[in-house]
């Protein structure tokens, strides 16, 4: 019953969270900030987030490179503020009309978080048709991580896309140091995601239901490499055309977690971000 509900709260809200849109012989290169609020955190208090994407589609192959840095400011009881970059390449190759093949990398560079700084994520996966299946292996120094996705695409009336997705998560090594000792062997996840268009706007919302921890998320573009367990993810946004070839977007998320290694439980993440997409 409380998916339900969700789920017709998100019908409601409309808003955009479906990321990747079909651009065939056009390259994009895209802007976001994002603000970062978190509430109850024994580390961490407040951040920023800078990106830049560089897409390119054509009727055989979908190149994206995306560069991501992070600043946090910290609480007392750590010595110094969080500063992440991230950098991700994600390469699709369509085989015909129904098939796709899928695969991605990613690596982190962290000034605080040893344990994960450093990690490489390796990805691939394969699309039939509304159907898709992802694979990630997280390589970090003393555990791994490795990660299943299932997903499929729904057509509803009034141009509504309705996105299913299963998450599995396992945990190898975990045991061997103090940042994954005490977290579960095994995680699963389930999500929705709308999305839909209307006189020019982008619309959509998301819900993550079921707990995950060092997940790959967003098809590959977010790499969640610190020890917290996520329990609840409500996302919500609006996209505009703002010219011939420029859009504009603002999205919130809100989600309810866990820091692992201090038993930490009732944390809350709260972000609102900013992106210009231009298509050339």
């Amino acid at each position: 019953m409380k998916l339900f509900l969700i789920l017709l709260l998100s019908i409601s809200l409309f808003a955009k969270e479906e990321e990747q849109h079909n651009h065939t012989g056009k390259n994009n290169i895209k802007l976001n900030y994002e603000m970062l609020d978190f509430k109850h955190s024994k580390k961490k208090l407040d951040g920023k987030r800078e990106g830049v994407e560089i897409d390119h589609q054509d009727s055989k192959n979908h190149i994206q490179f995306y560069y991501e840095r992070t600043d946090t400011t910290t609480t007392k009881k750590i010595p110094k503020d969080l500063e992440v970059n991230k950098y991700t390449l994600i390469y699709q190759k369509r085989l015909n009309q129904a098939e796709q093949l899928y695969f991605s990398y990613s690596t982190i560079d962290d000034n605080l978080m040893k344990e994960t700084d450093g990690g490489n994520i390796y990805g691939i996966g394969y699309n039939y048709c509304k159907a898709s299946i992802r694979g990630y292996f997280s390589d970090y120094h003393n555990f791994d991580v490795y990660q299943a996705d299932l997903g499929y695409v729904l057509d509803l009336k009034n141009n509504i896309k309705l996105k299913l997705i299963s998450k599995y998560i396992h945990l190898s090594d975990k045991n061997s140091n103090n940042f994954s000792k005490k977290a579960k062997t095994d995680y699963f996840t389930q999500g929705i995601k709308l999305h839909t268009h209307y006189q020019g706007y982008h619309l959509g919302a998301a819900v993550y239901l079921g707990e995950r921890i060092f997940a790959v998320m967003k098809d590959g573009f977010k790499v969640q490499h610190h020890a917290m367990e996520f329990k609840e993810s409500y996302m919500c946004g609006i996209g505009h055309s703002l010219g011939k070839n420029l859009a504009g977007h603002i999205r919130y998320a809100h989600h309810k977690a866990k820091e692992v290694p201090s038993d930490n439980d009732g944390v809350k993440v709260d972000t609102i971000s900013f992106d210009l997409v231009y298509k050339f």
